[in-house]
Parts: structure tokens; sequence; C-alpha cells
């Protein structure tokens, strides 16, 4: 797992199991592809940092 250390907000590399099933089943309605535990919490680790860095690259967020 890839982690950028110039984020600021910290984005969590696993997700709860809960988390890790609710995310799994969106994925599959949406795309229609089942993924591993493991190929779920690096899918939602991108996702995250993703939204980390639009956050931390929005005007309001060092306000």
């Amino acid at each position: 797992m890839i982690y950028s250390h110039n984020m600021k907000i910290q984005v969590p590399t696993t997700l709860s199991l809960e988390s890790n099933m609710e995310f799994r089943r969106l994925y599959k309605d949406q795309y229609g592809v089942e993924l591993t535990i493991e190929e779920t919490n690096d899918e939602a680790y991108r996702l995250l940092s993703f939204f980390a860095l639009v956050i931390e690259n929005t005007p309001k967020y060092y306000e």
C-alpha cells in the first residue's frame, strides 16, 4: 500500500468488516465485479485518498 506523507488528512488503509462488506456490495452493484477483502481495502483507500486530496486543495480547508 502506498501512503502519501504529504497528505494532512489521515486515510485509513483498511476498512472495518462491516464497511468492507458494504463497499463490496456497492462496488458489485455498480461494476458487476466481486472484490476480495484486500482488493476492497485497496479500492477504498484509493477513493478516500482522492477525496482527501480534493479536500486539502480546497481553499476553505485552510480557513
